[in-house]
């Protein structure tokens, strides 16, 4: 039987240290990993914030080695050509297997 003392530490918890809005987008993030690359627009509209308000806390998250992102030229809901930007959390294999 395990002790309270056998309990993992979770994984943001020590070692990096990133905000309240962070965290809740690395949250987000997490219980949406299957679905791959997410736009920025819908992970704010989802944690009802606005896409300028995530970028900070996403440019943590991209310093801290736990996200990425990619830049996508595509049309747009009015039917223009306009970028988007998409984000994901880093696929651990690919990172170790890099190492």
């Amino acid at each position: 039987m395990a002790t309270p003392t056998d309990v993992p530490a979770p994984a943001l918890a020590s070692s990096i240290s990133v905000s309240d809005r962070a965290f809740r987008i690395f949250y987000a993030l997490a219980a949406e990993m299957d679905r791959g690359w997410l736009r920025v627009s819908s992970v704010a509209d989802q944690l009802e914030m606005t896409s300028h308000q995530i970028r900070l806390p996403l440019a943590e998250l991209r310093d801290a080695g736990i996200t990425t992102h990619e830049r996508r030229y595509e049309t747009g809901d009015t039917g223009r050509k306009t970028w988007h930007t998409y984000v994901r959390l880093v696929d651990d294999n690919a990172t170790e297997a890099a190492a």
